[in-house]
């Protein structure tokens, strides 16, 4: 079982909704010790003359041989109106129409509960042997002046010198795959049979409470704890389905409902229902198919719901197939993949899914029954007791999920260990998968605000070491300027050997200061995406000799010896000769700050495919620690050698990508105490 997990749950959901399907066909209006006889007409007649013991029967009466369509009559005129023959009542649409049971029953059997039936929403008046015995709704003659109501009536009658005469006039403008139909009328002796609808809406009043509560509860965890989406759309949806249960189960007649409201309420709910459990629904969707059924469903609903409102009733009826069709389509592939999708469920996730799976399989027999593909017979829609499963559902996969990360706080007796010192927040949502989705968002959250933080706390440390890298360039280059003007100011002729050595000095710092500012501008390029190689046919060794000659003699302040190994006769490679020279002289630039009186070692050699570089020196190297970070943005920077410190630390981190922009590798090799080298690699140029 726990192998094939998910085609268990989806067995287990397809037994639920055919038991759901068998007690809703259940006759649970008619007590135990009662049974149901069916008799036909036989000329113009029901004799119920030789049934015994009426007191324990029920006795339905089909519809008779002749109707009246289009017609209203009236008890002083039934005798003289022509009737149809009711074989023609699928060919003649009939909005309104009259119908007319005589019965013969024994005399004196005194007074019988009787009641009609009819398929769909009706107006009806009832005549029993010429006097007015109950109505519902308003008939009327066009669909402006007729009131719907629901489609069955029930009512008391006695028979005079052992006949009953009932007639039904019944009107249904609303529909448009059919007008008015024909009753069935149903007669008992039985006081328990007065009202046999009256447990139809005692259940629908119940589940109506049902779902309230369970909207009540969902609203007050979205309102109070969660504020997840998700909880509040199934708490609208089950809002919804109360609404639809009370219509239903006829129990909105105790309420002051206009009848013509009820009608496109129920069809309204329908809607509702779709769009808010498909925005439910939602959390689970993964990949662009879900996301588009998902789209599909809720548009369609709200394109039905704009006609629900805004169009006629026949004509929202007539396109209610097509509605119908599209949920099809949607619902089948898209419950499919979803299920797909989650073929590996935990208990709490198996649970959620069994709910899922019993309420659309429900709503799938509703549609094959409204849509009467097996005939036109009685409906016994299922979907409001599979809400309540799905309810349920989401109930126990929640309980099941909090119980097991411990938010929810067991009862002293169960556990005491637990139950001590742990509080009662409950973080409740609608289930594991939402809780579990919001525990990673809230850890993901937490972890992006701790790096954000970090990385706020080295950018505002970048910025107070950068002021101090320029301050102090500048104040070189600003004191060693007004001693050479002093100097040279001076009577005697100014000695040319100092003024050329300060001005070396000042040459050098003002190379300093244009190569921090050059990475800072480099940082902002690479962060904004503007940094552009214009790659070139190009060789190494003259890069290298181009970038020694130019920066060493400046960058070089710790008497460092420089050697030079270029392998002879390297191949070209396809680079921007620029920054690959900006490359070496920031290694170097790090080799002389980090090494007194050493080597710098730079060296050029083919390897495999590549062009291997390398900048090694004898310096005081990288500590263990900061090894892994060495590349890393606004990285804080090791003391230099020196007792220099200048810099902005972002050299290497300028470094890598340019060489990783120009399809090489970048590593460093270092020991603390025993110099560095870094190892750069370029491709070959190939034709």
């Amino acid at each position: 079982m726990y192998k094939n997990r998910l085609l268990f749950i989806i067995l287990a959901a397809l037994l639920t909704t055919l038991v759901l399907t068998a007690v809703a066909r259940l006759n649970w209006r008619i007590g135990e010790s009662q049974k149901i006889i069916t008799i036909t007409e036989q000329n113009g007649i029901y004799d119920l003359t030789g049934i015994p013991d009426l007191e324990k029967t029920v006795v339905k009466l089909s519809p008779g041989n002749y109707y009246y369509p289009n017609t209203y009559i009236s008890p002083k005129d039934a005798d003289f109106v022509v009737p149809e023959s009711t074989d023609s009542f699928e060919e003649i649409r009939a909005d309104y129409l009259s119908q007319r049971f005589v019965l013969k029953i024994p005399e004196g059997s005194g007074v019988y509960a009787l009641s009609l039936t009819l398929s769909g929403r009706h107006a009806m008046r009832v005549y029993v042997n010429g006097e007015l015995a109950a109505q519902n709704g308003q008939n009327g003659t066009t669909k402006q002046d007729t009131v719907v109501w629901e489609n069955n009536i029930s009512f008391h009658g006695a028979g005079i010198n052992g006949e009953m005469d009932i007639l039904l006039n019944s009107a249904q403008f609303y529909h448009d795959k059919r007008g008015a139909s024909l009753a069935e009328l149903s007669i008992s002796k039985s006081e328990r049979f007065a009202d046999q609808f009256l447990p139809e809406r005692i259940k629908g009043i119940a589940v109506t409470g049902a779902f309230l509560c369970a909207a009540v509860l969902l609203l007050g965890i979205y309102l109070m704890l969660s504020r997840t989406r998700a909880t509040l759309y199934f708490a609208l949806a089950c809002i919804v389905m109360a609404l639809r249960e009370c219509l239903q189960s006829q129990a909105w007649v105790y309420f002051p409902i206009p009848g013509n409201l009820s009608f496109m309420l129920e069809y309204l709910s329908m809607v509702l229902v779709t769009i808010f459990l498909s925005l439910y629904l939602g959390q689970y969707t993964t990949g662009r198919f879900l996301q588009i059924i998902l789209s599909t469903a809720i548009i369609g609903s709200c394109v039905y719901g704009a006609f629900i409102l805004l169009g006629d009733s026949l004509f929202y009826t007539s396109i209610l197939k097509y509605y119908q069709l599209l949920l099809v389509v949607c619902i089948v592939p898209g419950i499919a993949i979803l299920f797909w999708n989650m073929r590996n469920p935990n208990k709490e996730q198996g649970a959620a899914m069994f709910g899922i799976a019993v309420f659309y399989l429900a709503v799938l027999s509703d549609i094959i029954m409204y849509s009467d593909i097996f005939g036109d017979g009685p409906n016994a829609p299922i979907t409001g007791g599979a809400m309540l499963i799905f309810v349920l559902a989401q109930t126990v996969s929640l309980f099941q999920m909090n119980h097991r990360s411990g938010r929810f706080p067991l009862p002293r007796e169960w556990d005491d260990s637990r139950q001590r010192g742990r509080g009662s927040d409950g973080l409740w949502q609608m289930n594991n998968r939402v809780l579990g989705e919001a525990k990673e968002a809230e850890e993901k959250l937490e972890t992006e605000k701790a790096a954000l933080e970090s990385l706020n706390r080295l950018k505002t440390e970048f910025l107070g070491n950068v002021s101090h890298e320029l301050k102090t360039p500048l104040t070189v280059i600003s004191g060693y300027a007004q001693t050479t003007k002093q100097l040279a100011e001076k009577p005697d002729t100014p000695n040319g050997d100092e003024v050329a050595r300060r001005m070396t000095l000042i040459s050098s710092e003002a190379e300093r200061l244009s190569l921090m500012v050059g990475q800072i501008l480099d940082l902002t390029r690479m962060e904004e995406g503007r940094m552009v190689m214009e790659p070139v046919q190009c060789y190494v060794d003259e890069i290298i000799h181009t970038a020694v000659e130019t920066h060493y003699p400046i960058l070089n302040k710790n008497q460092n010896r420089l050697d030079i190994r270029i392998e002879s006769g390297l191949p070209a490679v396809y680079a921007d000769p620029g920054r690959i020279s900006q490359v070496i002289v920031n290694l170097i630039s790090n080799a002389v700050r980090f090494t007194i009186s050493g080597l710098i070692t730079l060296s050029a050699k083919k390897e495999n495919d590549d062009i291997l570089i390398c900048v090694s020196d004898t310096g005081v190297g990288i500590s263990a620690e900061q090894l892994p970070h060495i590349f890393g943005r606004y990285n804080k920077k090791q003391k230099s050698g020196g007792g220099q410190d200048t810099g902005t630390g972002l050299g290497l981190y300028i470094c890598k990508h340019i060489v990783e922009q120009h399809g090489g590798q970048i590593r460093i090799e270092s020991k603390d105490g025993h110099g560095t080298s870094v190892f750069f690699a370029l491709p070959i140029y190939k034709e």
